[in-house]
């Protein structure tokens, strides 16, 4: 076996699939695909990085929600901002069921605020603020087998890209340096903005909806005018851009030792696997490793 190759995959089913269709496509035959076609998109949140036990973003958009909370206490009678003071584990575990009310927070979170002012706060974000069990700031707890596969892809001519439901700009700040995803390919859930006053400015109002489910496809066939080729996801969100692709990988939570295990708004995704015969990737018997780095896991008990 080459172990040069996605030397953190196993040698199995999964990372067979990736290579046979990778040659198929790049090399001369009746699958060969030029270029310019060969398109990846890729999720984010549980795809290329830990979302578990609250997506990164979601985690900093709390603690935005509780600052406005505490300059103005009339919000803390009102969701979004009732869950981020009270830290209400269960509204916030259930963050699905509460959609209107997220959008309306997400929209008035960084209202007016320029491209530079929001990217600074991101950036102290990611120093100061680290993942509660591992232990590492959220940047660093990417999947290096995912990284991996990202290089890969570039090296047989493909352009990347990012889709994810999660905002936009948040995601363009670390996407360079953390995945080598140029910052023009991230394709999010992004706020709407005007120019004035010699900048940018962005407005409590989104610029083509949520980047989710159905949206997906639409969001990246406005950015890229291309449908992918290969599409990554890990949930039911996932599932319209998988099926717009010609290859779909998704990646399965189901190791708890090295990072966790669930199936919660991945049931459609595993039923669609497997009916329409997606690679569907283990994280327990595909991955020899996870993290780019040995981190230090803590136990549920120990986190509190």
């Amino acid at each position: 076996m080459d172990t040069t190759t996605l030397p953190s995959w196993n040698d199995g089913p999964a990372r067979r699939a990736v290579l046979e269709f990778l040659a198929t496509v790049t090399e001369a035959g009746p699958g060969h695909v030029p270029p310019v076609d060969r398109v990846a998109t890729f999720d984010n949140d549980g795809t290329l990085w830990c979302e578990q036990p609250l997506p990164p973003q979601f985690d900093f958009v709390l603690r935005r929600w509780a600052e406005m909370a505490e300059a103005d206490p009339s919000k803390r009678r009102e969701q979004p901002y009732q869950a981020a003071v009270e830290r209400d584990a269960d509204w916030l575990r259930h963050y699905y069921d509460h959609i209107p009310e997220l959008l309306r927070g997400l929209a008035h979170a960084f209202d007016g605020a320029t491209p530079e002012q929001f990217e600074a706060i991101v950036a102290r974000f990611f120093t100061d603020v680290h993942h509660p069990r591992f232990g590492l700031p959220y940047d660093q707890v990417v999947y290096q087998p995912m990284r991996e596969l990202l290089e890969l892809l570039a090296a047989n001519g493909f352009r990347v890209f990012i889709a994810s439901g999660g905002g936009r700009d948040f995601m363009r700040v670390i996407s360079e340096a953390t995945y080598g995803v140029l910052r023009e390919r991230v394709i999010g859930t992004a706020p709407d903005y005007e120019y004035r006053d010699g900048t940018l400015h962005r407005l409590p109002t989104l610029l083509g909806g949520v980047d989710d489910g159905p949206g997906k496809p639409v969001h990246i066939f406005h950015q890229v005018g291309r449908r992918p080729l290969l599409a990554g996801g890990n949930s039911d969100g996932d599932v319209e851009m998988m099926e717009s692709a010609r290859f779909a990988l998704l990646v399965h939570h189901d190791d708890a030792d090295r990072e966790y295990a669930y199936d919660v708004k991945a049931e459609r995704a595993l039923d669609v696997a497997a009916r329409d015969g997606w690679t569907v990737v283990s994280m327990r018997d595909d991955w020899s490793t996870v993290f780019p780095q040995r981190v230090p896991v803590r136990t549920a008990a120990e986190v509190g």
